[in-house]
Parts: C-alpha cells; structure tokens; sequence
C-alpha cells in the first residue's frame, strides 16, 4: 500500500473540499461539567454510496479512504448522557442491556476523550433504538448509535453550542463507529480520511441536501454471519489497495461535478459489488442465498430499465433508488421480500422523546454504581 500516494490524493482532496466550499476549519470548546448533568440526543442512519473498510490508524479511527453518505429514516436512536465528578466507572446500557463488549467500545472511545480534554469522572448512558424492521443487517444502526451518542456526549461535557456543531460532534462520532461520522451530518455528508490526516480534520462535512425527488427504500435481510473482523479481512485482500486508489479518483471527479446525485447512485452500485469481491477473497461472505436471488432479479430488472439503482453495505440488506417513482413500484410487484419506504421525515423520533426522557432519568435514578 503506497501510503505516500494516498496522502497526497486526501490533500488534494481536503484543498478541492476547501475551495467548493464544503471544508470547514476545525473549531474547538472548553468543557464546563456540572456533577449530575443530563443531556440527550437522536441520530438517524446513513447508506453508503463510496464505502470504507479498513483502518490505517487503528488507535484514532482513521481509514484509509474518504467515504460519502445520505441520511435514511429505517431507524433511529435516542442516547441520554449523564456526568458524574467522582465516578469512576462509565456505564453503557444498549436497548435494555448492559454488557462487556458495549463497555469496551464506550471505553476505547471514552479514553480518548476524556485525555485530549483532561476529564475526570465517568460519563452513563442509556441507549435506546428503534426500528421499522424486526431483524436485519446493513441498515447502518452503528452509525446513528455513534453519532447519537457522541452528541449526547459533546452536550453534556461543551454545551448546545458545541453540540450544535456537526463537524465537532462527528469527530466524536467517529471514535465510536467510522460511519457514525457521516451520521453526524444530516443530507449527502463525506467523512474526510486517509493516511496522514490531522486527527483534528478527520470529521464529516456536508456536501449536499438530500435530493427529495429520489425514491428509495430497502430491502432488510437478516443474517447471523459475524462481520466483526470485516476491517482486518478487507485490508489483507489483494484486491484492496486498486479498491481503495479508485475511490480517490471518484470523489475528485464528485467534487468537480457538485456531488452529482446520479453519479453517487452509480458508485455506489459498483462500491457494493467491490466491497463484497474484497471481503469475499478473505473469506467472509457477507450475502445470503436469500439476498443473491433478490440481487438477481434486481440485475435481471435493471438490465431492461435505466434510471433503477442498488446498493448494500456490509450486510445482505439491499436498497433500491430512483427518480422514477414508477420503476420502483413495478420492480416491488414482481417480488415477495419485506420491502421498507424511505422517505425524507426526519422527525419521527419527536413522538418518542418524552418517554425516552422519562425512561433515562429513572434508570440514572436507580442506578448504583460507584
């Protein structure tokens, strides 16, 4: 991997971004922390349209390629954050479950940032998702978890101020779950990373409203094949390192052309296709026989029809766009998968708010921990 190549490709990049308009300075906050605070917050997930597996600096989360995203409605995650001065264990309770491997991602997370701004004390959070789906994989939950959570975070710790500020808020977020940085931003987002980068620039930064014209939807797919070493697999690939240069070449080409919605729509058809190519040559296939037949018809669909787009990411759920409302009904009438709408209403959680609120403040009250 010519690392030296890849830095130069993200600063030409960061200096493209800068001069469209869409880079903005990092800015940073002072903590005021008040024992007993509680702050909360909601995410919404994002789809991938140029992925990323893989990180080059495993310790801060930095991949080796900028990746784009728009946000979706499939899901969505409430976190309630307290601050406690003289705790000294920080809490995780995730949709009603306390358990090691959430305290083990807080914590890597939680360390880095109680060094870089000397906090003492230990920060609580309930958790809570809620889905238009029972059970499914690729709807990208880790990514408004991630993004939900560090901005419950960043209230608690800076204020609403800080916690108004997407670019701070995501580079939190991204301590948490690499797509969690896109999360941060609401409509077409690109998180800006690649070997070398200043920590400080490694956020998600807008690009883009969401284009309310373009239909879509998903396909939720479950599957119980573990994905958790989908970052290690996909750097060992020797298809990895042409994976990840073209990715370079595309966002240059993105930029110049304003994000042109129907280009992300293609990229991300081929970056699903790579992406699964990459993981499969280590060994890790991440469809189903039930996502491959519908995978099928929808080559056999797109074939007769223009403007009809897919993507996936690591998980066999696949969604569907496009301009043409009438190309998504025709294609849903010919088959019998469990089919979600997407829609541009992110204001679903507000029916759920003061529940969750009451919830949280009755699990901090009864918690007992030291």
């Amino acid at each position: 991997m010519n690392v030296n190549k890849l830095r130069e490709a993200g600063e030409d990049i960061r200096r493209m971004l800068n001069d469209a308009g869409y880079y903005k300075v990092p800015v940073d906050y002072n903590p005021e922390l008040d024992d007993g605070r509680i702050t909360f917050s909601y995410a919404y997930p994002i789809k991938a349209f140029e992925k990323f597996l893989g990180y080059y600096d495993n310790d801060n989360r930095i991949a080796y390629n900028p990746s784009i995203s728009m946000q979706t409605n499939f899901s969505y995650c409430f976190t309630a954050c307290r601050y406690r001065n003289n705790g000294s264990t920080d809490t995780v309770l995730l949709d009603g479950i306390r358990d090691k491997k959430y305290d083990n991602k807080a914590r890597f997370a939680l360390d880095h940032f109680k060094r870089e701004y000397n906090i003492k004390g230990a920060f609580d959070f309930y958790i809570k998702r809620y889905r238009k789906y029972t059970n499914a994989k690729g709807l990208s939950e880790s990514s408004a978890v991630a993004a939900s959570v560090a901005r419950a975070l960043i209230s608690n710790a800076f204020g609403n101020e800080a916690a108004g500020d997407n670019v701070f808020v995501s580079r939190y977020a991204r301590l948490v779950s690499g797509s969690g940085t896109r999360a941060a931003q609401d409509g077409i987002s690109i998180w800006l990373s690649y070997p070398g980068i200043d920590v400080r620039d490694s956020a998600a930064f807008k690009v883009g409203e969401n284009r309310k014209d373009l239909y879509y939807g998903i396909f939720p797919k479950s599957s119980d094949i573990p994905t958790d070493n989908a970052h290690k697999i996909a750097v060992n690939s020797i298809f990895y390192e042409n994976w990840v240069s073209e990715k370079f070449n595309n966002i240059k080409r993105l930029i110049s052309n304003n994000f042109e919605m129907k280009d992300l729509l293609r990229i991300g058809e081929n970056d699903m296709l790579r992406l699964n190519s990459v993981l499969l040559s280590g060994g890790l296939l991440i469809q189903t026989a039930d996502s491959i037949r519908l995978l099928h018809q929808i080559l056999k669909f797109k074939s007769k029809n223009d403007g009809f787009y897919y993507t996936a990411d690591t998980g066999p759920s696949i969604a569907i766009f496009s301009f043409d409302r009438s190309l998504i009904d025709e294609f849903r009438e010919n088959v019998e998968d469990e089919y979600l709408e997407g829609s541009y209403e992110f204001n679903e959680h507000k029916r759920d708010m003061k529940a969750f609120e009451k919830e949280a403040k009755d699990y901090f009250f009864n918690l007992k921990i030291t």
